[in-house]
């Protein structure tokens, strides 16, 4: 056989979805230090918490068609929806003690292995430039300003379906809008209850974006989320408010609904916002301003109010070395204004009913290589004695602040690979 002929076979026995296939991926190295101030009795200690920790993602995406691409992605597993993060050296989790409720202690040995789980995998369908339809596991498509994790984790990868509908009117203004439905738990049957049906989150987002000038930049949307069935579900958190006990294991359920929380959102930012005002060897590529408050309509007043304000310097994207963005935020969740399960888990472990500051710096070493340093100081936003516990709610892990706060201080530093 030739060698022309043999190149040519070669070529022709690869499948065409195996040229278009796409690999990607990243790789975070962090060291953390949590520092909680406990209250026992009169007297304050600090809890020290020290972690290496690491995160590896993988993703596969295949352009099937020109209208059509599937996106699969493999991830460390951090034991929750809420983490990708492996703490080196392994950890003991017990269960009965963090939560209140059922037993057994998880143990993982020193240098173990532990198994990947699947982050994403979704199909998206692009039937012309306005509209995307996607389906399965999806990569988050919400909106949040600044990108600073409001009411959503940033490692949460939600199921179910989101369609988005954008169309440029001109420089000025782009209207877009977005219809998601996402599946939150599968339910068994319990005992007490005749029929129980499974709780899922359908969410209405949509707003405006554009350019005011050549320079200045915005967006902003309204958020609509309806939780149904929130009384069905069996949680593993319970910061809010919950009531009675249900179930052959006694697991408590929501107090309150969250089928009509509404979010507003906008962000401001400037490209070159000094020009030459500045001395040469100073630059400043881009400023912006970001801020979001939401309400859960259906609890009343009852502690339902969240909002955040934060400030962004630097570059719109880190590409190497001499690039640095940073970025500070204010945010306040008031303990019933959202799911307890969705929250940034960085921000005071992901609990509801916290309040405080959140600082991040990152800085580009080279080519798709940063670095970052992150600093949090949070608290509990009412002390839990003033809010109150009914029976039957675990405050999960909180009891030591029943008669008084808990500042944490967090700090992270991640050495960050792209691939």
């Amino acid at each position: 056989m030739s060698k022309s002929l043999s190149k040519k076979t070669f070529k022709t026995m690869i499948p065409d979805w195996v040229s278009s296939l796409k690999i990607t991926g990243d790789f975070r190295f962090r060291d953390q230090l949590q520092v909680r101030k406990v209250a026992g009795g009169s007297i304050y200690s600090h809890e020290y918490i020290n972690r290496a920790r690491i995160r590896a993602r993988l993703n596969f995406e295949d352009q099937i068609t020109d209208k059509i691409k599937v996106v699969v992605g493999l991830a460390t597993d951090g034991g929750t929806s809420r983490s990708n993060n492996y703490t080196l050296g392994g950890s003991a989790y017990n269960y009965s003690t963090a939560t209140g409720y059922g037993t057994g202690i998880e143990n993982r040995d020193s240098f173990g292995k532990p198994a990947p789980v699947l982050n994403k995998a979704y199909a998206v369908y692009t039937p012309n430039s306005m509209i995307t339809v996607m389906g399965g596991k999806l990569d988050n498509p919400i909106w949040e300003p600044g990108g600073s994790s409001f009411l959503w984790d940033p490692d949460i990868t939600p199921e179910g379906g989101s369609i988005q509908v954008q169309k440029k009117l001109n420089d000025y203004i782009t209207p877009w809008i977005q219809e998601d439905v996402f599946d939150l738990h599968n339910v068994y049957n319990a005992t007490s209850l005749a029929v129980r049906t499974d709780p899922y989150m359908m969410l209405t987002q949509g707003g405006i974006k554009g350019n005011l000038t050549d320079k200045v930049f915005y967006k902003a949307g309204v958020s609509w989320y309806d939780v149904n069935n929130p009384d069905h579900f069996i949680f593993n958190e319970t910061l809010n408010t919950n009531t009675q006990i249900i179930g052959p294991t006694g697991v408590p359920v929501y107090k309150y609904n969250y089928n009509n929380v509404i979010a507003e959102g906008a962000e401001f930012g400037m490209n070159d916002p000094f020009g030459e005002l500045l001395p040469s060897p100073i630059y400043i590529p881009q400023i912006g301003l970001f801020g979001d408050y939401s309400q859960n309509q259906s609890s009343g007043d009852h502690d339902n109010k969240a909002w955040e304000a934060g400030a962004y310097v630097g570059n719109s994207a880190l590409n190497g070395w001499g690039t640095w963005k940073l970025q500070s935020c204010f945010k306040v969740l008031e303990r019933d204004s959202w799911l307890d399960i969705l929250p940034d888990d960085d921000f005071y472990s992901g609990d509801t009913n916290t309040k405080g500051w959140r600082s991040q710096l990152d800085i580009g070493l080279a080519k798709n290589v940063w670095f970052t340093m992150a600093y949090f100081h949070d608290n509990v936003f009412r002390k839990i004695a003033d809010i109150g516990v009914p029976s039957g709610n675990n405050p999960n892990g909180t009891s030591a602040v029943m008669s008084g706060s808990a500042p944490e201080d967090l700090f992270q530093m991640d050495l960050n690979f792209k691939f």
